[in-house]
């Protein structure tokens, strides 16, 4: 007999199916494509038939209810108040067939995870530093205006004409802003995403190690070892790394990171 966790998973399929190319929503946003789905939502590529030019249109998921238009609302309230050329501009709300959407800008370029694993990109230690540096200005200027990302990873990370662009702001957070029915986790590191600076430095930490072994070259037959073991890295980096990850007293600040970047980078 089919059980009722069968049957909840069915109808959690059916009401999340995406909706079909050529869908015109709010009498603006045309689908282009279907984009993939996040825990709480939907993304889809749209033509703003309006002003002419492409959109990604967020859907609060159906199947997570009042949770999932709850964070939606979070999301949009908080990237009205970053405005920043680096971090897609919110373009606005609208519900459809009784979904709530948002609009926002559409970012030209690759994701990093994108040109990790499709396009097998290669960065050499004074690139993945680099990078670091351009994208801890964008993640020093959240912070200064009191919240934190909390999900900064390869995939949300795009790079535009070489610049880093910083999306994906569904578990962004006011600092300190404790809210009692959030358990999100940190996928990778099984660690709870606190709203605090910290948090949003561990997970640079993760995203520069990805950057630093895109170059690496593993030996046919080497046994997996720890990073410390397998990457041949400056003093500079291997420090910055480790009080990124902190296994040594952690960074307070984006602004102490940014230094001692331009310090490790002084130095190759």
């Amino acid at each position: 007999m089919l059980g009722l966790g069968y049957i909840k998973q069915v109808y959690q399929a059916w009401i999340d199916y995406p909706w079909k190319e050529g869908l015109l929503l709010a009498d603006r946003y045309e689908i282009i494509e279907f984009l993939g789905e996040g825990s709480y939502g939907l993304t889809y590529l749209c033509q703003d038939t309006v002003r002419g030019d492409k959109v990604v249109v967020k859907q609060a998921k159906p199947s997570k209810g009042k949770r999932s238009r709850h964070l939606l609302e979070r999301e949009m309230a908080i990237l009205e108040r970053l405005r920043h050329p680096n971090i897609p501009g919110c373009r606005g709300s609208f519900w459809h067939n009784k979904h709530l959407c948002m609009a926002v800008d559409w970012v030209e370029g690759h994701t990093v995870e994108d040109l990790l694993f499709e396009q097998n990109r290669g960065f050499s230690e004074r690139e993945s530093l680099e990078c670091i540096v351009r994208l801890m200005s964008i993640v020093r200027f959240v912070h200064a205006q009191g919240y934190v990302h909390l999900d900064i990873r390869i995939p949300n990370v795009m790079i535009r004409n070489g610049e880093p662009v910083l999306i994906d702001f569904g578990l962004a957070r006011r600092i300190g802003d404790v809210d009692g029915s959030d358990t999100d986790m940190n996928e990778q590191s099984g660690i709870r995403r606190t709203p605090e600076v910290k948090s949003d430095l561990y997970a640079v930490g993760h995203f520069l190690l990805f950057m630093l072994y895109s170059s690496y070259e593993e030996r046919p037959g080497q046994l997996e070892k720890d990073w410390q073991e397998e990457l041949s890295l400056t003093s500079h980096t291997r420090k910055i790394v480790r009080r990124l990850l902190q296994i040594e007293p952690p960074y307070e600040d984006a602004s102490s990171l940014i230094r001692d970047l331009k310090q490790a980078l002084r130095t190759l």
